[in-house]
Order: structure tokens, then sequence, then C-alpha cells
């Protein structure tokens, strides 16, 4: 049995005529949306576009994603979400590694020549199936009119659960933030057990609203809009994330759930305005990508006054998540998945072995993090990316004394400091432990006598209050090694970060050069 496709479908069924969507003030029922989900459906077929095809999507947050997400899954066509603002010569290159057969296209607001990336594929590829949408250029078939020319077809008897629940429901990109992104194989299986476990963890209801602003096209945002859908609520989508934009939309929609990466929560506190903005009606944070400095997290629980569900991952499938406040607050992100009988490894059982390849390191030790999938991971042109039995994550961490997992960054976030190897993520948790500073990013520096020295990228909290290096340096006396410690500081005003919130530290460098 398909559970994704069946929990969807049965959601649009039972609440027909409630708004399962607002989207720029318009709202969507879910029987609209399921049935502009059927009239898209009925759209592939008719454009002959077939069961185990590849769509690639590179619409931003929007109804049209989600309808044509969920129509390529009812017809069993691989979906490939892309994001909003690749280039032409790389979208190209997605075209091509994944043999799609049709790509939908809008243009990026503000761009000099929008469709510029759209001609590229086209004419590289001249009969691929072209979906333009937010354009009155002809440069394909309208999404709009495309819909409005198709007819749903008759429910009667339809059965929306044949799809093999292991067939290809996504390929997910990968971040890409250390080499070109990878295409992760997610089956419909997979995706539905990690968005039943997280609805399981937080028990949400059909009165909740869901404000959404993270990349459908990303683990993160996809899991949030199906977590939404499945359990009935409202999904309140924005297509560009602005914190006072995202405020407004919590007082006027009274949002009850929200996303926040640790930049975008510390963003939208800093932009919070008592007399402007309601946030009464929050009950749940949903937090993923980094750790929570202790500062950030205490105004969390307090001036929002949420739970909070913490989850970290990696989109080739491995998860840990706590909803335990004492968790999240000791910097943990979950627990150790249980062994198996007799001390076997389970699926997605996760260890820490150590970076020079010698095996499991003992507790409290730093290493790398490695699981046993319950499903294969895969890449997209590759059977299987284990070794023996193990995927290696490429994050660094620990699992304490109680087998709560700690997260210490990349095993290429690594500053190689005279032979000592310091954990840029390490020291970026134990700056923003600091009242004087808002954010803070590490990065390694060329250095005649260590070889890489330690520099750090800081935004302070009060622009009028200055920071130097001493300063930093005793307050991180308490918490941090002697060769931990920054040895060239940059004050900037905005550490780079992707659109997921992560630091962008191939970025790092540009930043300091201006």
């Amino acid at each position: 049995m398909n559970e994704l496709i069946a929990t969807l479908h049965a959601a649009c069924k039972e609440r027909a005529d409630q708004a399962a969507l607002t989207f720029r003030g318009q709202s969507l029922t879910y029987g609209e949306l399921w049935n502009r989900v059927e009239r898209m459906a009925e759209a592939y077929r008719t454009l002959g576009i077939r069961a185990e095809d590849r769509v690639v999507c590179q619409l931003p947050n929007s109804p049209e994603y989600l309808i044509s997400m969920v129509a390529a899954w009812i017809s069993g066509i691989a979906f490939v979400g892309v994001d909003h603002d690749l280039t032409g010569p790389e979208l190209v290159s997605l075209v091509d590694r994944t043999d799609a057969v049709a790509v939908l296209y809008q243009p990026r607001a503000g761009a000099e020549d929008g469709m510029e990336p759209l001609h590229a594929v086209r004419e590289a590829f001249p009969k691929i199936h072209a979906i333009v949408h937010g354009t009155d250029e002809p440069a394909g078939t309208t999404f709009d009119d495309l819909l409005d020319g198709t007819a749903a077809p008759q429910e009667t008897d339809r059965d929306y659960t044949r799809i093999d629940d292991l067939g290809i429901a996504l390929l997910l990109m990968t971040s890409g933030t250390t080499g070109q992104p990878k295409l992760v194989v997610e089956t419909y299986r997979a995706l539905w057990s990690k968005t039943a476990a997280f609805l399981e963890a937080m028990q949400p209801d059909n009165d909740d609203v869901w404000l959404l602003y993270p990349p459908m096209a990303h683990g993160f945002g996809l899991k949030m809009t199906l977590m939404a859908l499945a359990s009935g609520g409202r999904l309140v989508v924005m297509d560009r994330f602005s914190p006072s934009g995202a405020l407004d939309l919590v007082t006027a929609e009274k949002v009850t759930v929200l996303p926040g990466t640790p930049a975008h929560l510390r963003m939208m506190l800093d932009r919070l305005d008592g007399e402007r903005h309601d946030v009464s009606s929050l009950g749940w944070a949903v937090s993923a990508a980094s750790p929570l400095p202790a500062a950030l997290l205490e105004q969390v629980y307090t001036v929002l006054g949420v739970e909070m569900l913490f989850i970290y991952g990696c989109s080739e499938g491995f998860y840990t998540f706590t909803t335990d406040r004492a968790d999240i607050e000791a910097g943990s992100v979950g627990r150790r998945p249980m062994d198996g009988p007799e001390g076997t490894p389970a699926d997605g059982h996760a260890e820490i072995v150590a970076l020079d390849g010698t095996g499991a390191v003992a507790g409290g030790v730093l290493g790398e993090i490695v699981y046993r999938a319950k499903v294969p991971v895969r890449y997209w042109g590759q059977e299987s990316v284990a070794v023996d039995g193990w995927y290696h994550t490429g994050d660094l961490g620990i699992i304490d004394d109680e087998g709560r997992l700690h997260v210490r960054g990349r095993t290429k976030e690594l500053v190689n400091r005279g032979g000592l190897k310091v954990s840029c993520v390490e020291v970026e948790t134990a700056l923003g432990a600091l009242p004087a500073v808002a954010d803070a990013a590490i990065f390694p520096v060329p250095d005649e006598v260590l070889g890489e020295a330690i520099g750090a990228c800081v935004v302070p909290a009060d622009p009028d209050d200055p920071i130097d290096l001493e300063g930093l340096k005793s307050g991180l006396r308490h918490s941090l090694a002697r060769h931990k410690m920054p040895d060239r500081l940059w004050i900037v005003d905005a550490v780079p970060r992707t659109k997921i919130g992560k630091i962008d530290r191939a970025a790092l460098s540009s930043t300091v050069a201006s």
C-alpha cells in the first residue's frame, strides 16, 4: 500500500471544504487542491509523460509547485524539485543527468533575463515539454492554460495506492556546498516513514496553521508541507522569506507551527515588534540545519512560548529528532536509535567512527556519524553508496553517556591548526553563546607557522559596541581549549548562508575579501 498517496488523498476527501493552503491572501480548499492535482495528472498523461519518467520543477514555493508534485506522484512520475535560481548551464546539466521529459519553469523576479535558463534548456533539448508559470512570454505551455484545458477524470473505483511504494517519488538535490549537488533517490515509503515519525512526535491536528517559507524543493520544507496536509491543517505559503513578512503572516493568519533554522529564528526575534506582531497563537517551532545557541534557544522558548521539534538529518535518509527540552538545551539532536536483537545493529542504527578509519570510538569521542540505512542509500545513476552496509554522512559528532547525539559540523569543516583538528561548528557554537555575538562563522585561513589558523567572521549583537579579538578570547576561555580560540577576526554585517540556513563556507572568503 502506498501510504503517502493514500494519506494525502484521504485528507483531501475528508476535508474537502476546509482550507488546505493560503498563498498571497488566496486560499484553496482540500477539495479544490485535489481537483487540480487530478487535472494536472491528466495533463501529464495527455502530454505523453508516463510512469517512471522524470519531470524537473524549477517553480518557487507556490500552489503550482505542490499541485505539480502530487500529480506526478499519483501518476508514478519521478519528481525532481530544484532551486528556483539555477542558471541556464546548471538547469541544462540537471535535465541531461536525469533525462527529464518535461520542465516546469517560472522566471526569477528581478533577474535581468529571467527566461534565459529555460531558453538554454529548450536549445539543448528541443523536444522537452516546457510548462511555464508567471510569464506571458510564449516559451511553452502555460501552467494555467494546461490546467484549464484539462478536465479531471472520474474517480469511480480509482485506486490511488496502486503506485509501488518502493518506486521513486523524488530525486532530491543535496545542498552541493562541498561539490556538485547529488541527486538522492527517495522512495514513497522512505518519504512517508520520516513524515509519519515527525507527526507522531508532534501530534498536530486539523486546527493547526503551518507557516512555510523553507523551499519545498529541499527536505525540510517538503516534510513541513507533507506534515501540514497529512494532519489536515492549513499551510500558509511564502515564496520568499523576510523576517517581518513572516511575523506579519503569523499575526494575520494565527499561525501555530513556525519553521525556523537558527538563522531564521534569530532574524524573526530581532524584528519582533510587540505593537505590530502577535505571536500568541504559536504552539510549535520546528528547527533544523544547525544547533541553536543557548541564548537564542532561551528566547525561542520564552519569547515565542513554543514547544520545539528539533530535527537533524541528511538528504540521504538518516534522521534523528527530539521534542525534549532538556535534550535540546544540552545541544543534542536526539537519541541514537536502539540496537537490534542481542546487540546487532538495527536498521537506522547510528555509530561514531574514528576519522582515520580504525572503527567505532568510545562515548564522548569526536568522530564521523555513520548509520545503517533502513533503505539502501542511492544516488541517481548509482545502485548504493553504503560501505559494508554503513552510510558515511560526512558529519562530525559525539554520542554522550545518555545516548544523545551531538553534531559538531562536517568532516570537511575542520581547521588543521598546527596538526590539531578543530571543528568549525564547535567554535561557532561557543561564539554564539556570547551576549556580544549575534552570529558567527569559522573558517581556515592560511598561516606560515601553523599551516592553517582559525578565522572568525562575527556579527556584533550591538553594532555600536565594538568587539575585538582579545575580548572574544576572554569570553571563550571557559568553553574552549586554547588551541580552539580564533586567531583572526573580521566584523561583518551578515554571515553568508544557504537557502536552508547553513553557513555558506564557500562564500566566506569573498565576504572577508570585500
